[in-house]
């Protein structure tokens, strides 16, 4: 039978972004830097999967938490102009939303200077309400949380009831860890359990496991499979390395009863493993937003066939994640309806130096 809930509830950090455009690359950190231009735009977790979501046609509802101040304002008409559902953001009047500034360099990275604002006192009861009571308000299909490293409250325990809450709700679980800064795996290890699908690009995934930084150019598939087995033996459902233009790395788990626990059965290849090239992008390359965007893409796949009643192929949701987030990154093209979105499945990759389309 087809779920009587619809679409994402998309909940974690907010920010204002403030994107410094076209930015040369500082030679110094004192050395006058120059850019051209800036825009400013909603951002954070929250705002970027939502958006996103919305723009390809998929029910969105964002939660968070904001300021009383001009740029609660801001991130409320952008999220509404894109057709997101925004009645659920709550007010922390005694605290100012989130800023982060955001120089994008011409060489297509980026940086981020933040102040998290009123991320920094977000709780469960203060995003959700008593009892998690606007889960059944919302009802959803999915739960989708985003940078539990910046939001202290939302950490440990306190993340794993809310997931576990999210569960008794029928919802399946998302979890992206944009931001992760620390080692401690209790920050996530409780809440995982509740995850159908987890989401770290290479960078984050090497920090939480506790070893060194490694780079997209230098890592080796080994690397890479061996931190994906680390969030998988926390009881995760699917695990997901992004891998910058080398596209992504995603594994079930290999354990069928926590594959079916986690997924309610819409995932059936346990054990599955596979690296995935990027899409190419036709235009110049902004990558903000990138991986809020790909679990977006993920999501929006997923909640079109939970809606269906069907089965979750773990290599079409990887293709829609990889997909969406070419369109987010390419500053020529806008991002399609999500049955447009299916019809470009077939556009041209990148090379990849972990592999062409493959199972590993």
């Amino acid at each position: 039978m087809a779920s009587t809930q619809t679409g994402v509830l998309c909940a974690g950090l907010s920010c204002v972004d403030m994107m410094l455009l076209n930015a040369d690359t500082p030679v110094t950190m004192e050395a006058i830097t120059a850019f051209d231009g800036n825009r400013q735009v909603a951002g954070g977790s929250c705002c970027n999967s939502s958006r996103v979501l919305a723009a390809l046609k998929i029910r969105a509802v964002a939660v968070t938490l904001v300021g009383d101040d001009v740029q609660a304002t801001l991130i409320r008409s952008q999220l509404e102009e894109g057709g997101v559902d925004t009645q659920y953001i709550r007010t922390e009047s005694s605290i100012n939303t989130s800023l982060a500034v955001l120089p994008v360099y011409t060489n297509g990275g980026r940086g981020c200077f933040v102040d998290l604002g009123a991320n920094k006192v977000a709780t469960p009861e203060k995003l959700l309400g008593r009892d998690f009571a606007l889960l059944d308000r919302a009802n959803c299909h999915i739960f989708h949380f985003g940078y539990p490293h910046l939001m202290k409250g939302i950490q440990g325990d306190n993340l794993a009831e809310m997931f576990a809450a999210a569960r008794r709700h029928s919802m399946l679980v998302s979890l992206d860890v944009n931001g992760a800064n620390s080692p401690d795996f209790s920050i996530l290890q409780s809440a995982l359990s509740s995850c159908f699908f987890f989401h770290a690009n290479l960078e984050e995934a090497a920090t939480i496991t506790g070893g060194t930084a490694i780079a997209e150019d230098k890592a080796t598939r080994e690397e890479v499979i061996k931190l994906g087995e680390y969030f998988l033996a926390a009881n995760a459902g699917i695990v997901s390395i992004s891998l910058g233009r080398h596209g992504a790395y995603l594994a079930t788990n290999k354990d069928p009863e926590v594959l079916k626990r986690t997924t309610d059965g819409r995932v059936k290849e346990a054990g599955g493993a596979m690296f995935r090239p990027a899409f190419a992008a036709a235009g110049p390359v902004n990558a903000t937003a990138a991986g809020d965007s790909f679990v977006a893409g993920g999501l929006a796949y997923a909640s079109r066939m939970i809606y269906a009643d069907s089965s979750i192929g773990p290599s079409e949701l990887l293709d829609h994640a990889l997909l969406t987030a070419m369109y987010q990154v390419d500053s020529s093209q806008n991002i399609p309806k999500f049955d447009e979105l299916r019809n470009n499945l077939t556009r041209p990759r990148l090379d990849s130096r972990f592999a062409a389309l493959e199972t590993v």
